[in-house]
């Protein structure tokens, strides 16, 4: 409440023009949150809030004062309001008052036609105006009185209820519905106990113990061997070793006789997580393989992390990758036996949740799940929608596509361009490998994302032989990872860091020839 009262209030002005109803409003929203407090992990208290207090001004719609906005229809005025000053994306906008959303925007243009003439950036910053000059009282104090008045009469009235059998009748009738709210948008979902007992198709790569092994895998979490099983949720261990690189395992085939994959299904899962000590000076608690021996690498199989999400077609689907932070020390991935993403701390052992469960439609558009360069924020990408989660605090928000970074708006011309390339951290540059001519070695390209311009051509290390190249990733703000293999035959002649500025580059020893490597903290040369 200290932290969103002044924002919800400038947002709650610009719709009723009265500062009075503005505070009311918000009470109101307040009392909304409370009602479900705590929130589930995936849900932003703030987003939350904001929703609630929308959807009581559409059921109350209120206009006073002087100002322009107050003069346009209320439903034009909240679509105005939400998407312009709140940062809200019409597609969300449309899923919430249930319209198309292209009359989601031809409301908000005739609105800004009406108000400024066309003018969007003038609109948006006197509302910024507008909403900065709100009054606002400290609320805190306020809204517990009235949150815990209410609860203690919602609790009597709980109480009397449970007496009357019509109220028992239908609470069981309710139960029986098997399904319940589970955002601030309104999705409705089963409830998780009921969502981890439906079947997932997982065809797990065989663990380090060998097919048939009845052991258990290096990290404790079942059978290394049980091709054809829904893996169990990964338990990370607590470790101060970091994740150097991860790579998938091998991908088996279907049983003979099994049902065709539906859309949403995971057909593979299995990625194997290789790990570091930091030498004598940071031993590696939590893994078996390093007792004894420092410094070290080791391994760690995480069975549930999903390679393949099959799309309900006959057509191989991209594989998934997991997010690695650049310091080695969280992963996160979607899982194959809780069927949403989560993001593990391998230093403290906390477990977040980065998604709900996903369904089909979440997917069809494709998935990911990206890192930001401090490791604090997951970004999941869901089709065209986007959420973002602080590790730290739990807390996730929708990120509108007014927000995405220079790189993700330029994918489409990316792939028909180079077919494969890596964002930088920061979103405003990429970079692609073009083949080179003749007996040239190929070169790197590093395009400024906002101008689509080409603004760095470097070569890339001679070799011995004729050469292809492909970008891994981006290491750091300045340098590219680039695997080298050979034009004949496509044996792995190395991969090298590439400075993105300079050129000059240098070799990285140590890493598989796998075409699907996800780099964690890679030690320098």
């Amino acid at each position: 409440m200290q932290r969103d009262q002044r924002s919800l209030v400038g947002t709650a002005l610009l719709l009723t023009g009265s500062h009075e109803q503005a505070i009311r409003l918000t009470l109101r929203s307040f009392h909304t949150v409370a009602l479900s407090w705590p929130p589930p992990l995936w849900e932003n208290p703030t987003t939350h809030a904001q929703i609630a207090l929308y959807r009581r001004f559409l059921q109350r719609p209120s206009a006073a004062g002087p100002t322009a906005l107050v003069r346009i229809p209320p439903r034009q005025r909240l679509l105005v309001v939400a998407c312009l000053h709140d940062g809200r994306s019409r597609a969300e906008m449309a899923s919430l008052l249930g319209l198309p959303e292209e009359t989601v925007k031809s409301e908000i243009a005739e609105a800004v036609d009406t108000l400024t003439k066309g003018s969007e950036s003038r609109l948006v910053t006197r509302m910024a105006n507008a909403a900065g000059e709100a009054s606002v009282p400290d609320l805190t104090v306020r809204s517990m009185r009235t949150i815990r008045r209410r609860r203690a009469r919602g609790a009597l009235l709980a109480v009397a209820a449970a007496l009357v059998p019509v109220g028992l009748f239908a609470a069981f009738t309710v139960l029986q519905q098997d399904e319940v709210w589970n955002s601030a948008l309104g999705e409705r979902g089963r409830p998780h106990a009921a969502q981890a007992q439906e079947p997932v198709r997982a065809f797990t790569s065989p663990g380090p113990e060998g097919p048939g092994s009845d052991g258990p895998g290096p990290d404790g979490s079942g059978p290394g061997g049980e091709t054809g099983a829904a893996p169990a949720p990964w338990q990370a261990p607590r470790t101060s070793a970091v994740i150097r690189y991860a790579v998938p395992g091998p991908c088996p085939d279907a049983p003979v006789g099994t049902p065709p994959a539906r859309a949403g299904d995971v057909t593979c899962a299995g990625w194997t997580l290789t790990m570091a000590s930091g030498g004598p000076e940071s031993p590696a608690p939590g893994l078996s393989g390093c007792e004894g021996r420092e410094p070290c690498e080791t391994t760690l199989s995480v069975p549930d992390a999903a390679q393949r999400l099959a799309h309900g077609d006959e057509e191989e689907p991209p594989r998934l990758a997991p997010a690695v932070s650049r310091d080695g020390r969280r992963v996160a991935y979607l899982s194959a036996a809780e069927r949403r993403y989560v993001a593990h701390d391998l230093g403290s052992g906390v477990k977040r949740y980065l998604s709900p469960v996903l369904v089909p439609a979440d997917t069809e558009n494709g998935t990911q799940v990206s890192v930001s360069p401090s490791g604090r924020h997951f970004t999941v990408t869901l089709g065209e929608r986007r959420l973002r989660t602080d590790f730290t605090t739990g807390a996730l928000t929708s990120v509108p596509a007014g927000q995405m970074p220079p790189a993700q708006r330029i994918a489409t011309w990316l792939q028909e361009r180079y077919g494969t390339w890596a964002d930088s951290p920061g979103g405003r540059h990429s970079a692609a490998i073009v083949a080179g001519k003749g007996e040239e070695p190929p070169s790197l390209h590093v395009v400024d994302a906002a101008s689509r311009r080409v603004f760095k051509r470097l070569p890339l290390p001679g070799t011995k032989r004729p050469a292809t190249a492909e970008v891994v990733s981006w290491l750091n703000n300045r340098e590219v990872v680039v695997r080298m293999n050979a034009r004949a035959g496509g044996g792995l002649l190395g991969f090298h860091r590439v400075d993105a500025v300079t050129g000059r580059s240098h070799r990285v020893p140590g890493l598989p020839a796998d075409t699907s490597l996800v780099l964690g903290a890679v030690a320098a040369p």
